[in-house]
C-alpha cells in the first residue's frame, strides 16, 4: 500500500485541479525545483512568457542542490526540476536541454593567459561555490583532473555574492557561464575560457508517470524548449507522461 500511496495521491490530486479547471477556468499548480543559479539567469524569461500566455497557472519554485529536488521529484512534492546532471532513477524521464560552459572572472588587474589552466589557477587566490552542490562539485573535479588540490581562499553560497568579490578585488572565481554572461556590472571582471574545457548539463526531470495536466504540460514544453538554438546538447529520452484532460 505505501508503495501505492504516491500515485494514489498523485491521480486524486490531478482529479481535483481537473475539476478546479473546469469550474474556474484556472490551469492549475506546477510545483518546479531547480538550483539558485538557473532560477536567478534562466528562469525568469520562461516564467514571464508562462505568466502572459496563461495568467491563472499558478508556479511555485523552490531552490536547493539537485540531490535535493531529485528526491522530491521522486516522492511526488515536486513537479518537474531543472537540473544539473547527473541525475538517476528509473523511474524519471531526463530530458538534456542546455550545456552552460564554466569560466573564471578575475578583477582587471588581475593578469590571466587567453586560457585558463588549473595549474595557473593554483598560484592564485580562488573563490568557489560553497561545497554540498553539482557546481561545487564540477569545479573540484575539474582541479583534481588538473593535479591541483585547491585550497580556495573564500567558499560562497551565492554566485552574486562571488562576483561582488571578485569586484573588489579579492581574488579570481569559477562560475558557470550563464551567471556571467548577460551580467550589466562586466565591467567590474574580465572573463577567461578554461583550459580543458569544463562545462555542465542541465536537464528537465520529471518522473514518467506523472499525470500533466496542460499547465504542467506547458511549463515542460516551455523549459524543453531552452534547447533551442543550443550547442552540443543531445537528444532527451523519450516520452512525455500521460496527459490529463
Amino acid at each position: 500500500m505505501l508503495g501505492h500511496a504516491g500515485q494514489i495521491e498523485a491521480v486524486v490530486s490531478a482529479a481535483r485541479d481537473g475539476m478546479a479547471r473546469h469550474a474556474t477556468g484556472a490551469m492549475g499548480r506546477v510545483r518546479l525545483g531547480t538550483g539558485a543559479t538557473a532560477c536567478t539567469f534562466l528562469l525568469p524569461p520562461i516564467l514571464r512568457e508562462l505568466r502572459r500566455r496563461f495568467p491563472t497557472l499558478e508556479i511555485t519554485v523552490s531552490t536547493g542542490n539537485t540531490s535535493d529536488m531529485v528526491k522530491a521529484i521522486d516522492e511526488n512534492l515536486l513537479d518537474v526540476g531543472l537540473l544539473s546532471l547527473p541525475v538517476s532513477g528509473r523511474i524519471l524521464e531526463i530530458t538534456p536541454v542546455l550545456e552552460d560552459e564554466f569560466v573564471v572572472i578575475a578583477p582587471p588587474e588581475m593578469r590571466l593567459p587567453a586560457r585558463v589552466t588549473a595549474a595557473v589557477l593554483s598560484g592564485l587566490p580562488v573563490l568557489l561555490y560553497e561545497p554540498g552542490g553539482n557546481t561545487r562539485r564540477i569545479a573540484d573535479e575539474w582541479f583534481a583532473r588538473g593535479g591541483v588540490a585547491l585550497k580556495p581562499v573564500m567558499s560562497l553560497g551565492s554566485v552574486e555574492a562571488i562576483k561582488e568579490m571578485v569586484g573588489a578585488g579579492l581574488g579570481c572565481a569559477v562560475l558557470p557561464g550563464m551567471a556571467v554572461s548577460k551580467d550589466k556590472n562586466r565591467e567590474s571582471f574580465v572573463t577567461r575560457p578554461l583550459s580543458p574545457r569544463l562545462h555542465r548539463m542541465l536537464a528537465v526531470v520529471i518522473r514518467r508517470d506523472k499525470l500533466l495536466h496542460r499547465g504542467l504540460r506547458e511549463t515542460v514544453k516551455a523549459l524543453k524548449s531552452l534547447s533551442e538554438g543550443a550547442q552540443g546538447v543531445e537528444g532527451g529520452l523519450a516520452g512525455e507522461g500521460r496527459e490529463t484532460s
